[in-house]
């Protein structure tokens, strides 16, 4: 007994590598004092009692080192915030005052509106929506690249760059715009030519190239910015509820614009990479529910006549959730792990510091 219990000893001390260095300098011997002294006192009373407090230790052991990494990473966040340039004239890691957070929060709810208003069935209405979205969020992209690029520019960069791109390959037969007849053939790249040029006007409108060079010096030094960007892709995809005919779909379509809006304005109003990241992947993981929630609560095959869809275990649906949220959490977290690796090479190249 004495051998086993000098391996589980061990083990323990094994395990509480897992914890963050600061962490373990601080309270590893103390937390082995405190295992050892439960584990002998189990011993005397029996088998089943060490086992129980070995239990009890593995049951709070995952929790416990996620909480400590959590902590470790706001830790750094404050530094980073502490170690920021005052003179720098980005205001990236401060936080977002409400018009601010309106402003880029806004886009989404109105990708939202006219997702809803293209389900009324009206020949055209749908598309017009959608070409009166492309011009609001130029606008406001125009307006954010001549005002330095706030944060909120790049929620309209994001939307810009993603209608360009979904529109490439549409068909939009018949349509009339102020009397003249459309192409008849699929758009291409006549719909990146609008965002073209309103980055050639913000270019004229500033006199240089600093719209451009503000871009990038707002990524580099906030990279959730461009997590911001890319969870544009995920509202357009959570948002657009293509083919789907549920009776309640309005319904579903209000909530799932709700969530994601809610989502990017803790994420404006947050100043900390950390809150910002859970706000987006929250907001995300939500919204995805609530649209399975519709895809499984009517019969797709039954209304365009298909045969039914043959039975799948119930475990799969759990199975495409944690796959789907993992692919989102890979696509939102990197770039914060891109900051924080600047952030460690740049205190790395500062003078005076050991190397």
């Amino acid at each position: 007994m004495n051998l086993f219990v000098l391996g589980l000893l061990n083990f323990y001390s094994s395990l509480l590598l897992l914890y963050p260095r600061r962490f373990r300098d601080e309270f590893a011997e103390e937390m082995q004092v405190v295992f050892r002294d439960s584990v002998n006192e189990a011993v005397d009373e029996g088998v089943l009692s060490l086992i129980l407090v070995c239990l009890r230790e593995l049951r709070g052991l995952p929790f416990n080192i996620l909480r400590e990494f959590w902590h470790e990473f706001e830790r750094k966040e404050r530094n980073m915030v502490t170690d920021k340039n005052p003179d720098s004239k980005s205001t990236a890691r401060n936080q977002t005052n409400y018009r601010d957070a309106t402003l880029g929060m806004l886009p989404f709810a109105l990708f939202g509106i006219a997702s809803m208003i293209g389900k009324l069935g009206i020949p055209f209405l749908g598309v017009y929506a959608d070409l009166a979205f492309y011009v609001i969020v130029l606008v406001g992209l125009l307006i954010g690249l001549g005002k330095d690029v706030p944060r909120w520019a790049y929620s309209y960069l994001g939307w810009s760059l993603l209608f360009a791109w979904w529109w490439t390959n549409m068909y939009t037969t018949g349509l009339k715009i102020f009397g003249h007849t459309m192409f008849n053939e699929a758009w291409g790249w006549r719909i990146w030519y609008p965002l073209f040029i309103t980055i050639g006007i913000a270019l004229l409108w500033t006199r240089s190239l600093r719209p451009l060079r503000q871009l990038v010096h707002g990524i580099w030094q906030d990279w959730t910015l461009l997590s911001l960007g890319l969870y544009t892709f995920g509202g357009f995809v959570l948002l657009i509820f293509d083919e789907n005919h549920h009776p309640y779909l309005f319904s579903f379509m209000f909530a799932t614009t709700l969530v994601i809006v809610g989502s990017i304005w803790f994420y404006m109003k947050s100043a900390n990479t950390g809150k910002q990241v859970i706000a987006l992947l929250s907001g995300f993981v939500v919204s995805y529910i609530i649209v399975r929630i519709c895809d499984a609560t009517w019969d797709w095959a039954a209304y365009h006549g298909f045969p039914p869809s043959p039975p799948e275990p119930w475990y799969m649906e759990i199975i495409r959730t944690i796959a789907i949220t993992a692919f989102w959490s890979a696509i939102t977290f990197w770039p914060a792990i891109i900051g924080l690796v600047q952030h460690i090479v740049n205190n790395r190249q500062k003078p005076g510091m050991a190397a």
